[in-house]
């Protein structure tokens, strides 16, 4: 969200658009190379929401890698 407020503020999704279910939210370490610990340096981190609802269809295949397929 910004500090601009008025016209220009988007709402946020707080529900999963599939199944309904209240998003989590959650932290990715882009950079594999330093400890697995927040090491806040600008580019390296991205936060996330997500579905946390295993049955959800939006959820199939997460597991899988480029190329993969099960």
């Amino acid at each position: 969200m910004s500090d601009l407020g008025g016209a220009d503020e988007r709402a946020w999704p707080t529900r999963c658009p599939t199944c309904g279910t209240e998003l989590t939210s959650a932290v990715i370490d882009l950079d594999k190379t330093n400890e697995n610990r927040a090491e806040f340096q600008a580019g390296e981190m991205v936060a996330v929401d997500y579905c946390p609802n295993p049955d959800c269809p939006t959820n199939q295949n997460v597991t899988e890698g480029p190329g993969e397929e099960s």
